[in-house]
């Protein structure tokens, strides 16, 4: 076992972790300039090259902006921004389809109640619309693929919590491909009747019963998502051996 020495935090992490408290405190608010690396040096005792690198990464994880005219602005604050910690962790990581699929069980499962409860005659419609849309695309993976989390995404929506709808727009983009696998090993049947099941429980108000359809529609994806990893691991061998 290798135990490596603490480092201390860095004088631009202090900098950085400071700027970004204020500006979630509304010390500064979106579109307004803050002051510059020099006044900003000035202020935390500093030098401006640890400023400037602790804006730098402001920028990066999209809490400040810089501008052609010069300066640094700050962003509007959304849910994407603090996604955006954990969106490389996501892309990078050998298990991030389960990583992703275990979330979604967590996740939607409640998401979908929260659905129930605050639903709209108009949001009923719009998921109408994408199940039927669902329906015509059986039998073309990669569309069906596409309207089954268009269909989920509108639950997000539908909750009208903006950390829900940015979660599930990291999950689309994750999926990929995948998506169409897992589609393609439980066919369309499956997937069309666990959709409309959802819908109908969320057009009842049934907090209850859309989190129980969809702890069980996701759980379903998780099992088939392991037993394709599970022949993939078993061919891998087979084709070692030979």
């Amino acid at each position: 076992m290798e135990i490596k020495p603490i480092r201390r935090t860095s004088i631009s992490d202090q900098v950085s972790m400071q700027i970004k408290q204020l500006i979630l405190d509304k010390n500064w608010k979106p579109g307004e300039r803050i002051p510059s690396e020099t006044e900003l040096a000035e202020l935390f005792g500093v030098s401006r090259v640890s400023v400037r690198e602790a804006l730098l990464k402001l920028n990066a994880i999209g809490l400040l902006e810089s501008r052609f005219s010069g300066g640094n602005y700050v962003r509007e604050v959304g849910a994407d921004i603090f996604l955006n910690a954990i969106i490389p962790t996501v892309y990078v990581s050998s298990n991030s389809l389960l990583d992703v699929l275990e979330f979604r069980q967590v996740m939607e499962a409640k998401q979908a109640g929260l659905a129930a409860r605050k639903e709209k005659p108009e949001d009923i419609k719009r998921l109408e619309e994408i199940h039927q849309d669902m329906v015509k695309k059986a039998g073309d993976v990669e569309a069906f693929s596409e309207a089954a989390l268009r269909f989920h995404i509108e639950l997000a929506r539908i909750t009208q919590n903006s950390l829900l709808v940015a979660c599930m727009e990291l999950i689309r983009d994750v999926l990929g491909e995948n998506m169409q696998k897992l589609v393609a090993q439980r066919g369309y049947e499956s997937g069309v009747n666990d959709h409309r099941q959802i819908l109908e429980a969320i057009r009842e108000n049934d907090e209850q019963k859309a989190t129980r359809l969809m702890d069980s529609h996701v759980a379903d994806i998780c099992r088939t998502f392991a037993r394709l990893t599970e022949e993939t691991a078993s061919l891998e061998k087979a084709g070692e051996k030979e």
